[in-house]
């Protein structure tokens, strides 16, 4: 089974939960539902974003975009779905240089980044507060290299916030938690150690979460477990394949893990010297199928099909799993 490139007259520069957005040859943001047969763009005339286009997106009863305007000010909009309008709201407030939106039925959170003389910080708040310039909701983290690069996170309507990257002051490869009631983030213990964390995403309406990376050239997938009432979080270690990565990618996304698939088990996409490749568990062994060439960005499962964004452009194909 072939896939199928979304045909779009621009570059696509973000890709979550069942939806993708980028900027258009004429600077104007555009937003795709994610499906087969790819749907017509939704195109915002008049939301002009500069050359990194949209930073992030999420559902809702609008979309939510988050990018730099014409004005050169980083900016959360509300777009009406039919393409019909959109709504600014500045990030001023909360003095971020990059930023995400988090948001769905019931999670209402941003989360954005500061640049820290040589590195970043870290913040998360909830909408209005980042639009007021209210609290964060937790302590500010420090962040190793550009969050457009080296964070990777998930959160699912009421389950935790889960980061993953090089975060604190060392930059060592670590995760951390922060769910709705708590006041602080809590750190995801991982064993064994990864070199390097690249992908978090969610599996059977948020009852799963996984992080993954690498170690020693390998893949690495860890399955959080469920909160504890105090302390660190645990995690078991998914059985992969032993695959060999191809070594240009691991400063990069060698391993990126399918967001929202209706599975107990993770479905993820791993750059290897022969290829791109698609892989999951049939219930007897592990599959693989290819995948066009390219760095890895992103991965949902959306429609009844697998999405990729490789390099700026969206690639699907009807679910095999």
């Amino acid at each position: 089974m072939d896939w199928s490139k979304l045909e779009i007259a621009g570059r696509v520069t973000a890709l979550a939960r069942g939806l993708c957005a980028g900027v258009g040859a004429d600077g104007d943001a555009f937003v795709v539902p994610l499906r087969l047969p790819h749907p017509a763009t939704r195109t915002y005339d008049g939301l002009l974003l500069d050359s990194f286009g949209v930073l992030g997106i999420a559902p809702g009863e609008q979309y939510w975009v988050t990018g730099r305007g014409a004005d050169g000010h980083l900016h959360l909009w509300s777009a009406h779905a039919d393409g019909s309008m959109f709504v600014p709201h500045s990030l001023e407030a909360i003095d971020a240089a990059w930023a995400t939106p988090l948001l769905d039925a019931h999670a209402d959170l941003i989360l954005s980044a500061t640049m820290n003389g040589g590195g970043w910080r870290l913040r998360v708040h909830a909408r209005e507060a980042a639009i007021l310039g209210g609290p964060p909701r937790a302590h500010d983290l420090s962040l190793t290299g550009d969050p457009g690069t080296s964070l990777a996170f998930a959160c699912y309507e009421r389950e935790p916030l889960v980061l993953a990257g090089p975060l604190g002051e060392a930059g060592a490869a670590q995760a951390l938690a922060l769910a709705p009631g708590d006041g602080d983030w809590r750190r995801v213990h991982l064993a064994p150690a990864p070199t390097s964390l690249c992908s978090v995403a969610t599996g059977q309406l948020g009852r799963h979460t996984w992080i993954a990376g690498h170690a020693e050239g390998r893949p690495v997938v860890y399955q959080v477990l469920p909160l504890p009432f105090r302390g660190l979080l645990r995690t078991s270690t998914i059985e992969v394949p032993a695959l060999e990565l191809e070594p240009a990618s691991l400063s990069g996304r060698p391993v990126v893990l399918v967001d929202e698939v209706e599975r107990d088990l993770p479905v993820f996409v791993a750059a290897l010297a022969r290829g791109n490749r698609l892989c999951w568990y049939d219930g007897t062994e592990w599959k693989a199928h290819p995948v066009p060439d390219g760095s890895l960005r992103s991965a949902c499962a959306s429609g009844g099909a697998v999405h990729v964004l490789v390099d700026g452009s969206v690639w699907s194909l009807p679910d095999l799993t």
